[in-house]
């Protein structure tokens, strides 16, 4: 008869003792027990323990005193615009610190120009950084309506000369007599455009160079990839073939890039099936001219961008297109959206 008492009350301890050690998990680790559940298990406390109004431990439980806040609605994107310019080149980059950078201007200098009515749309008052990427007409030409209406703080070129054109050393000595801050980027330097965004150069002409040729002037396009946050973007200038082989043995996939400037407008000399491999891109954007009498791009670059997963955007088709990187506010104002 003891023992048949004695094991009622140890059965009855253990059973309390369980019921104590759901009630601390279910009032002070919410997050080990699913939300539907430990609901029930309040809903059966309530039925055997004191009123709400005066509980022992608070539920919800109290938050944590708060700390210094980061604001989500500070964080801002980096946008990329692959302007419709006609036959030609050119991309304007809004950078995360509000500053801005523009690489190429298309071939028309004037007022009415592509490039000069996306500006005026966009409320460009200023350009902080300036690309000639190389100095063929079609990517150096909108830079005199650049030069001519806006203030620019920084220019970055090359040191090849074009000896086909005398117009391209005729902008270079404009641009220094206006007193612009001009740099010569090498292959591995990083451009200090803002501190969020590595914007590193791997192709460029350093040293002082002339040619004739226009394959000669392609490769000597400063090539430059831009990464933040989460993704990139590879903007290729016109480089060829050889240029492309020589990137992938120095770089490999320190080549990679989410988004993709198509060199040398969709060329067939360009865009080889080892240099796609190594950036593997998923979104691809050609400049091109509607109607041009080049043919551009080449029906075998599109396959070959195919090929290699990407979604091709072409401004002779789709007019300019915008490549977005990092979080922006939701329509509510509230959360982060990341884009790309």
């Amino acid at each position: 008869m003891v023992d048949k008492m004695l094991r009622s009350i140890i059965s009855a301890l253990l059973k309390a003792a369980a019921a104590a050690s759901f009630l601390c998990l279910s009032l002070l680790s919410p997050v080990l027990i699913p939300p539907l559940y430990a609901g029930a298990a309040l809903d059966s406390l309530n039925e055997i323990t004191a009123p709400a109004e005066s509980p022992v431990v608070p539920w919800p439980p109290e938050p944590p005193a708060a700390g210094p806040a980061a604001s989500v609605s500070a964080a801002r994107a980096l946008n990329v615009y692959f302007i419709s310019v006609g036959q030609g080149d050119s991309e304007y980059i809004e950078l995360p610190n509000g500053k801005n950078a523009l690489i190429d201007g298309g071939p028309s200098k004037s007022t009415g120009s592509l490039l000069a009515q996306f500006l005026a749309r966009h409320n460009v008052t200023k350009i902080d950084y300036v690309v000639l990427s190389h100095p063929h007409t079609d990517h150096y030409t909108g830079l005199n309506y650049v030069f001519s209406n806006f203030t620019v703080g920084n220019f970055y070129d090359t040191r090849m000369d074009n000896l086909g054109s005398a117009a391209d050393n005729a902008l270079r000595d404009r641009i220094r007599g206006l007193g612009v801050n001009v740099s010569y980027p090498a292959p591995g330097d990083a451009l200090d455009w803002d501190p969020d965004v590595q914007a590193k150069v791997f192709n460029s002409c350093p040293v002082s160079t002339q040619s004739f040729s226009g394959q000669a002037v392609n490769n000597c396009s400063i090539v430059i990839k831009a990464a933040y946050q989460r993704s990139s973007v590879l903007f290729a200038g016109d480089i060829e073939n050889e240029v492309e082989s020589a990137l992938v043995s120095k770089y490999g996939g320190e080549l990679q890039a989410d988004a993709l400037k198509v060199a040398h407008h969709g060329s067939s000399t360009s865009s080889g099936e080892a240099f796609l491999a190594a950036v593997k891109p998923c979104d691809a954007y050609i400049s091109a001219g509607a109607g041009n009498n080049y043919n551009l791009p080449a029906a075998a670059v599109l396959a070959r961008l195919w090929a290699a997963g990407a979604t091709v955007h072409q401004t002779d088709m789709d007019g300019t297109q915008e490549f977005s990187i990092g979080a922006s506010p939701s329509p509510a104002g509230q959360a982060l959206a990341f884009m790309r």
